[in-house]
């Protein structure tokens, strides 16, 4: 099933023009005004696609810091536990 699913998914992933298009209307927008040399609704879509770029970067860079920082914390609790259990082993021999 996974092989039929695959290259399906493979050439959906692989053609751009099916999710690349965006709003017409803006899109013209834009286009007409960076022609006509404006620096109006242009820069300011693009600074509004920039903002969401970044925020979901940033977002993603947090969560990572959060995980990294709990699985360093889960490895020393870890480590004390089997400190313990070598004592109390060493106790019983």
């Amino acid at each position: 099933m996974i092989k039929k699913i695959l290259p399906l998914i493979l050439i959906l992933i692989s053609i751009t023009e099916l999710y690349s298009q965006g709003c017409s209307m803006c899109r013209g927008i834009v286009e007409s005004d960076a022609n006509s040399g404006g620096t109006g609704i242009s820069s300011s879509i693009n600074s509004g696609i920039i903002y969401l770029f970044t925020s979901t970067y940033v977002l993603i860079l947090i969560g990572a810091g959060f995980w990294y920082h709990r699985s360093k914390k889960n490895i020393k609790e870890i480590e004390k536990k089997d400190k313990i259990k070598k004592r109390v082993a060493s106790l019983i021999d």
